[in-house]
């Protein structure tokens, strides 16, 4: 009996009864010459629901893109025309169709007409038509008694008495009818050509095939900058645009987040004041396109203002996002005049970019925070010893949000050695960030109560399993012993530290591997001793550093610190950012978290070590600038430098000067003295790397970094200079030959 009745069922869906036949054939003859006789930019039929609530759509006619015009189902006491009609019995027409639900289908202004489909004296439905551009108000009144008549032949051919049955409607969805379009195009305008003018939908189906793949590169988009490359390839370069900016609504106007070429137009647009009513405003607070085919049309616009050799222009508002608003402007090099498909097109780009550049800004900031409260949990500042130098590096992995375990740390010890630590907390999450906060800040008690090496790890383990987590921690820690030259070196599951001997050669400290933090209990930690001679660099890392495809990190890191690319006396600085940079592919593909830590041993105090002074300066103390000088003077006069003394102090107050106003913080300022140089470091909470110019091309750049003619001078009179990350923030170091 259930096969009967299935078989039953699917004879009446695969052949339709005379009545619905008649009900499709009319449906939709009626909306092709509707669309294409009256010039609809689309067109549909909706009937009402069975509980009389809503209004569902059974057909939308259009092009390939205009058929997304129309909603498939809209409330019977909303605001759509379909709906006013349904309510009130009477046609009705707005100037401007309303937004359906929290986005809008097509974000273009246009006309909507609508007139109820009346049986036996009952309102059954409705039919609309949508014209973009929108078209004058005297002309509307026409139009509905043109949809009226059609709407009189529909409902003369087979409504059901009833309300629609399966057969009728055919499916739980609109079926969509495609109509040829009645646009005529200049054939003097620049249009690429979409689709081959012979075949029928190929123009539609070409431009929907540029929304798809916009669409697909943009789903792949993590960064902003991501999303304005994906922009320009992918929506400017198909439609002949010479050039692309992307600007979000500020305070202040318009804040430009992205260009490739029309350099002019968005400084200009940057330059926007709110009260000059310019069309990137007009577009990002009204939500209003505005598209100019020629070069008189974009000066107009413009009102004089600088928009370089732009002859035709685009300007798409941003509105699909939780952002406060925005634009995205597409600028031509010659006349181009947009068709309404081609227009249509842009707003649904422009409302994916908008969404895309929404969820990049997210999760950029995610990114952000996630880092800054990673770094809160790192050492504020690195200390500075006479007979060691240290540096650190810390980067996130791309794809996490910024929090993960990796820590580092620099420790004095009670009997004048120098605890070097790195480690590695399982997962990448806030609890990863929290156990790590917690242990490290643990181990560093244990190391500066004076337990051995060894013991520091221990008791780490016990305070790792007493914090009732499930994750596993690996640690490498390191005593080292200044005045003998020697390191002890215990691990817990870590990649054992790398030496970078004087003469070049590299090796792993073969210490006994041990077991992760936690893993056991009472577990016991061996430790092996190596000697250290002068000059000699230690590399803890964390696994991060060195991805699979490095291969054997004793090799890349002889390959990447070769002699002749570290000489002697270069900066450990250079030796950081090396490394950095040049392994696992760089930050830019990172898959995980990676800490770096160098120390390089300068040599037993008993013998030629080498002399260091520091002072600090307090916030907004600008009159401490003198001191400064006078400190860096006293230091150069001790050992007869005075001849150094000109120019460093001009570079040393040049510097804190720029720390104390950009950085407003303390600022440590740090010198030391080399065999063959003077070192100098200037040190501040502020991660933004100066600038060498006061004016750059990236405006946005230009507004948040340290620059000044300072800066030049220290360019000039220095052998070599650079940022480092220093804590929690940076140092400004300056090399001096002596």
């Amino acid at each position: 009996m259930d096969d009967n009745r299935r078989a039953d069922s699917a004879q009446r869906h695969a052949t339709p009864e005379p009545e619905a036949d008649g009900w499709n054939l009319a449906l939709t003859e009626v909306l092709v010459e509707l669309c294409d006789g009256l010039g609809a930019h689309a067109a549909s039929v909706h009937l009402a629901a069975s509980d009389g609530r809503d209004l569902v759509s059974v057909a939308i006619a259009g092009t390939p893109l205009t058929v997304f015009s129309l909603p498939e189902r809209t409330s019977a006491d909303g605001s759509h025309t379909a709906a006013i009609a349904y309510r009130t019995g009477l046609p009705a027409h707005l100037a401007s169709s309303p937004s359906e639900g929290p986005v809008r289908l097509l974000p273009s202004p246009c006309s909507a007409v609508s007139v109820p489909l009346t049986v036996r004296g009952r309102v059954r439905g409705v039919l609309t038509g949508l014209w973009t551009p929108p078209r004058p108000e005297a002309g509307l009144g026409a139009l509905q008694s043109l949809l009226g008549l059609l709407a009189d032949r529909l409902t003369e051919s087979c409504v059901p008495s009833g309300p629609p049955e399966p057969e009728v409607r055919t499916a739980g969805f609109p079926a969509i009818i495609p109509t040829r379009g009645s646009r005529t195009r200049d054939p003097s305008s620049a249009d690429p050509g979409w689709g081959l003018a012979t075949v029928p939908a190929s123009r539609g189906l070409s431009l929907m095939y540029q929304l798809h793949k916009l669409s697909m590169f943009l789903n792949l988009a993590t960064s902003s900058e991501n999303v304005v490359r994906a922009a320009f390839d992918h929506i400017a370069a198909p439609f002949g645009a010479d050039g692309c900016v992307v600007a979000l609504a500020s305070e202040r106007g318009l804040r430009v987040v992205g260009r490739s070429g029309a350099r002019e137009l968005a400084r200009t647009v940057g330059a926007e004041h709110p009260d000059r009513g310019l069309p990137g405003l007009l577009a990002a607070h009204g939500g209003v396109p505005l598209f100019l085919a020629d070069r008189p049309a974009v000066l107009d616009a413009y009102r004089g203002e600088e928009v370089g050799s732009v002859q035709a222009l685009a300007v798409l508002p941003l509105t699909g996002g939780r952002t406060a608003g925005g634009c995205l402007m597409l600028a031509f090099g010659s006349p181009r005049l947009l068709e309404d498909d081609e227009q249509a097109t842009l707003l649904m780009m422009a409302q994916q970019v908008s969404t895309a550049l929404d969820r990049a800004r997210l999760g950029e900031a995610e990114r952000a925070l996630g880092d800054a409260l990673q770094r809160k949990l790192l050492p504020r500042v690195l200390p500075e010893f006479p007979a060691v130098t240290v540096t650190a590096r810390y980067a996130s992995g791309p794809e996490t949000s910024g929090m993960g375990g990796d820590w580092y740390d620099v420790i004095p010890l009670p009997d004048g050695h120098i605890g070097l630590v790195v480690g590695d907390v399982e997962g990448h999450s806030t609890d990863s960030a929290a156990v790590m906060g917690q242990l490290r800040n643990g181990l560093r008690a244990y190391a500066a109560e004076g337990h051995a090496p060894s013991d520091v790890l221990a008791r780490s383990c016990a305070l790792l399993s007493e914090l009732d987590t499930d994750l596993y921690t690996t640690c490498c820690f390191v005593s080292l012993d200044g005045e003998f030259g020697t390191a002890e070196v215990v691990l817990a599951g870590h990649p054992a530290p790398l030496l970078v001997h004087p003469d070049g050669r590299v090796s792993a400290v073969e210490a006994p591997p041990n077991v992760p933090l936690a893993v056991l209990d009472g577990q016991r930690y061996l430790s092996k001793e190596v000697a250290v001679a002068p000059g000699t660099i230690l590399v803890l890392y964390t696994d991060g550093m060195f991805a699979r495809t490095d291969g054997d990190p004793v090799a890349r890191v002889r390959e990447l610190l070769a002699r002749d690319m570290l000489p002697d006396g270069a900066s450990l600085h250079d030796a950081a950012d090396r490394l950095m940079a040049g392994t696992a592919g760089g930050s830019a593909l990172r898959s995980d978290d990676a800490v770096l830590l160098l120390a390089r041993y300068e040599g037993s105090p008993t013998g030629a070590v080498p002399r260091i002074g520091n002072m600090l300066v307090h916030r907004q103390d600008l009159r401490s600038v003198g001191r400064v000088r006078r400190f860096v003077r006293d230091f150069l006069h001790e050992d007869g430098l005075e001849r150094l003394a000109d120019d460093i102090e001009v570079m040393a107050s040049e510097i804190t000067t720029n720390a104390l106003v950009h950085a407003d913080s303390d600022v440590e300022v740090w010198i030391r003295e080399y065999a063959d140089r003077i070192h100098l470091e200037v040190r501040d909470v502020d991660l933004r790397r100066p600038v060498i110019t006061s004016v750059v091309e990236d405006d946005d750049v230009n507004a948040t970094s340290e620059h000044g003619r300072g800066l030049s001078i220290v360019d000039v009179l220095s052998l070599r200079w650079g940022t480092s990350p220093s804590g929690r923030g940076k140092a400004v170091w300056i090399d001096v030959a002596k």
